[in-house]
């Protein structure tokens, strides 16, 4: 919905302003005219006091009046031609970035954005004209006055300016067009986005989950090992028998849901509690009749000849009727939300499972989990300082003990003084610690480590499916406005602590949003995980720390950050 609301509000903005350029050229371009043919008349006067003047003087004039008509004319129409093509480029720049990753359409994405932008600056300045024209004619200071005001901006017109930006925007819209970017879907590419399933990868135990391990296995009803005999304890199934509980786990990218419902599928005790687990795959493509069928898939379902929602739904409830079921929906993203009836419909023919059936959905948005439940949602944080300390060294050693290897002997007290330096960057990230332990491991060197404790974590070459690629999608996956209104913040310091009116004002200041929209736009920002509420602060917040590198990956083209006098001369030229 929040997409659906971006592409409306942006279309009309850009049709209102396209209005905004006609009106302003059928008020303007006469008084233009009035003003030029005054100039000429006073010129002929001082030159001849008796403002006779040759036939050919007058022709002369009559000529260059209908020009600057002529002018204002093609100006006009290449403005709004300028305008028109921009809507579609911003469609085009949201298509490249689903698949940024790629070279390609990285190179190509940079310079859709270069012009675009330079057409937004164009844009921008011919509305300051128009504003400024009307305000200085609206003064009644007279006619001459008047008169200055259009020769003033008649003169401030650089038609040249103009064909150059409109050339360049056809030029990359028609090298677009012709590798068939505008056709590229806005979806996750399977390379940055595996799909998932609830078997571990690696048979590795659990670091400091113990605590959330259990609470959640409280929250699904699994108290105790004996299913003829459930222990008495409070779920969620106890306080809504009428329909199936949905237990959503939020957190942000990389802190480890998928692998907490991993862990909580293996479990014994939860495998006994339960007649069958599914485990469904979401991610960005939220089709009911296509959950319907991996759902039936999964519970040894034939498919049948007929896939129509009906028919799937009738199956669907038919083979839950007498199963205690787990389904786990890994990875839902904003979607569902674009499709309320048909999760609706979805949920409520599950169901018809046996009391004691659950959802648990992993989600990175409080909106999704405010949908699918009206429970609170389980927030999934961080790994705790010294568990993740012993989680970091078996990524970065492959082995967390102490014991060290005969050519480690030496430098691995040195090594573990930089890898406690490096901590903090990662804020508990499990994935964040993945990425920076393969990056340390693959060598062991002093300067190697040294070097990766003076970079920014952004600027680091990371594989598809490390922390920053990972957090990305959560960027990617916003309406274009709120991907600007984040990127902006890569300007602030690491920790800075903010007010929400105060960046809403520069949001606004900017053009990203309406003023009447800031508050909501921010708040959306809030629940996606992006800002926190700074501790013990009231309407204070701050970025974390990863998606603060987020956010500079992003803009990585767009701003530049000095930070010491050597960054100077690294300045890019855009």
């Amino acid at each position: 919905m929040d997409d659906i609301v971006g592409i409306l509000k942006g279309a009309a903005g850009l049709a209102a302003d396209a209005n905004a350029f006609r009106e302003f050229f059928n008020w303007a371009a006469p008084r233009v005219w009035d003003a030029v043919r005054s100039q000429q008349q006073q010129h002929l006067l001082q030159v001849d006091p008796r403002g006779v003047g040759s036939a050919s003087a007058r022709d002369n004039r009559i000529a260059s009046l209908h020009q600057i008509e002529a002018d204002l004319q093609k100006l006009e129409n290449d403005l709004w031609l300028i305008q028109s093509t921009t809507s579609t480029m911003y469609d085009l720049i949201d298509r490249l970035k689903w698949h940024s990753h790629k070279d390609t359409e990285a190179w190509h994405l940079r310079q859709i954005k270069y012009v675009v932008y330079d057409a937004e600056d164009l844009l921008d300045e011919y509305n300051y004209y128009a504003l400024k024209v009307k305000v200085d004619a609206s003064k009644n200071l007279g006619q001459d006055h008047s008169h200055e005001t259009f020769l003033e901006f008649l003169d401030s017109v650089n038609f040249s300016k103009v064909m150059e930006i409109q050339n360049r925007l056809k030029q990359v819209f028609d090298q677009s067009k012709g590798l068939g970017f505008h056709k590229t879907p806005k979806k996750f590419d399977r390379l940055v986005r595996p799909e998932t399933c609830r078997v571990l990868d690696k048979p590795d135990k659990i670091f400091g989950r113990e605590k959330e391990l259990k609470e959640l296995k409280q929250k699904l009803g699994v108290c105790g090992r004996k299913r003829s005999r459930p222990v008495a304890c409070s779920t969620i199934a106890e306080a809504r028998r009428t329909e199936l509980p949905v237990l959503p786990i939020v957190g942000m990218g990389g802190v480890g849901k998928t692998t907490m419902a991993q862990q909580i599928c293996e479990d014994g005790v939860v495998r006994k509690h339960f007649d069958c687990i599914i485990w469904i795959c979401v991610s960005d493509e939220f089709e009911v009749n296509r959950l319907t069928k991996d759902v039936l898939k999964s519970l040894g379902v034939k498919s049948q000849h007929s896939d129509t929602r009906d028919t799937l739904m009738v199956n669907l409830r038919d083979s839950v009727n007498a199963k205690k079921f787990l389904l786990v929906l890994d990875d839902m993203w904003d979607d569902v939300l674009k499709d309320e009836r048909g999760w609706r419909i979805f949920h409520r023919t599950l169901s018809n499972g046996l009391q004691g059936s659950m959802i648990l959905v992993t989600t990175r948005s409080s909106k999704v989990a405010n949908l699918v439940s009206n429970s609170d949602p389980y927030e999934l944080n961080g790994l705790q300082n010294d568990v993740f300390w012993d989680f970091f060294k078996l990524c970065a050693f492959r082995s967390n003990s102490s014991s060290n290897s005969p050519e480690l002997e030496h430098i691995r007290p040195e090594l573990e003084r930089i890898g406690k330096a490096i901590l903090p960057k990662l804020k508990g990230s499990p994935l964040a610690a993945k990425t920076l332990g393969r990056l340390l491991k693959s060598n062991l060197s002093i300067e190697h480590w040294e070097d990766i404790l003076r970079s920014e974590l952004w600027k680091l070459e990371q594989e598809e499916t490390d922390i920053l690629p990972a957090l990305r999608l959560s960027y990617v996956y916003l309406p274009r406005h709120m991907k600007r209104c984040l990127s902006i913040c890569a300007l602030y310091p690491k920790d800075h602590r903010f007010e929400k009116e105060f960046l809403a004002d520069i949001w606004v200041a900017q053009g990203y949003v309406e003023a009447e929209d800031a508050s909501s736009c921010f708040n959306d920002l809030v629940n996606r995980s992006f800002f926190q509420k700074a501790a013990g602060q009231n309407n204070i917040y701050v970025i974390h720390d990863l998606i603060h590198d987020t956010a500079q990956l992003v803009s990585k083209d767009e701003c530049f950050i000095i930070q010491h006098v050597s960054d100077l001369p690294k300045i890019p030229s855009k």
